[in-house]
């Protein structure tokens, strides 16, 4: 007998384990664990990032501008009503010829007044900028916007980008505010939704891709039948272990 009630339970276990089991087995086991609760951290926020680079030249071939693009991802439950984004580029390499100009004039100039003097920065901007209006975003949907910067420095855009996001306005959230990249938690809510993804960030390359409503429809209905289809495999494999268990037990009485 103890054979038999070996064997039961190993069938029971099975079925248990398998989310499946008759009335009767429910009222004798143990109350189940309630699933677990939507979790409170989940990502609420707009990630962008900037890609698709490319220099825009006049009849003389000289890069006089660069086209972008910038796609956002609204990861968040609240729907974007509009906003704009201001993007500031560092130029690293012109900061650095600025300050060693200015070192050469100091040591070229004994007890010098003012400022010490650079070319370089009174010809050329150690920085690049442009702003970007952001039109609606839909919770859970992503959106391109195509832009132009002009200037000739296309290879900044790669880099890392300051930004400040103004006159943010989403569904739930206070309007307006500002906030910027470096600096804190300034801001209004809905400033702060955003977040700049780079190329060195994973999520750059996971996140974000092109997908059609028909293409969405698709990939959901595909989950569905593949999660229906192992559902049904553990079903029949649970049953037929029942079945056997059923049949040893007839056996030995």
């Amino acid at each position: 007998m103890s054979i038999s009630k070996n064997v039961f339970g190993l069938a029971l276990g099975t079925l248990l384990i398998a989310g499946i089991c008759p009335a009767w087995a429910q009222r004798n086991s143990a109350p189940a664990v309630p699933a677990a609760a939507a979790d409170d951290d989940e990502p609420s926020e707009i990630l962008f990032k900037i890609h698709s680079i490319e220099p825009v030249k006049n009849s003389d071939g000289e890069v006089i501008a660069c086209d972008f693009d910038t796609t956002l991802y609204n990861r968040s439950t609240y729907e974007l009503e509009e906003a704009s984004l201001e993007f500031v580029w560092k130029d690293q390499s012109i900061e650095e010829v600025i300050a060693e100009e200015k070192k050469e004039d100091e040591r070229n100039k004994e007890r010098r007044r003012g400022r010490a003097y650079s070319e370089t920065e009174r010809r050329t901007s150690d920085e690049v900028s442009v702003t970007i209006d952001v039109p609606e975003i839909k919770p859970y949907r992503q959106i391109t916007v195509n832009n132009r910067v002009n200037t000739d420095r296309c290879f900044l855009l790669i880099e890392n980008v300051d930004y400040t996001v103004n006159n943010c306005s989403a569904q739930g959230l206070a309007r307006g505010g500002r906030s910027t990249r470096g600096r804190g938690n300034s801001g209004a809510p809905c400033a702060k939704l955003f977040k700049f993804v780079s190329p060195e960030d994973e999520q750059y390359y996971l996140e974000f891709k092109e997908i059609t409503p028909d293409e969405e429809k698709a990939e959901a209905e595909a989950a569905k039948q593949a999660t229906q289809k192992q559902t049904e495999d553990i079903y029949t494999k649970a049953v037929n272990a029942l079945n056997s268990a059923g049949s040893i037990i007839s056996g030995i009485k």
